[in-house]
């Protein structure tokens, strides 16, 4: 997650490319575009999974 606000930060504040920035954190140039245009950070939901005690009854 920080390196979405790395990328952000390189390219508005310091107007570093999007390829020099997919260089030098090892990143493709599409996963560095999709991080400029989302406007929040991304959210990862886990799924509850079934303990095994759930499974027993």
């Amino acid at each position: 997650m920080e390196h979405i606000a790395e990328i952000r930060r390189r390219h508005f504040i310091s107007k570093e490319s999007i390829s020099a920035i997919a260089n030098s954190l090892s990143r493709s140039r599409q996963t560095v575009r999709k991080a400029l245009r989302s406007d929040a950070e991304p959210i990862y939901q886990r799924k509850i999974q079934p303990t095994p005690n759930d499974l027993v009854k």
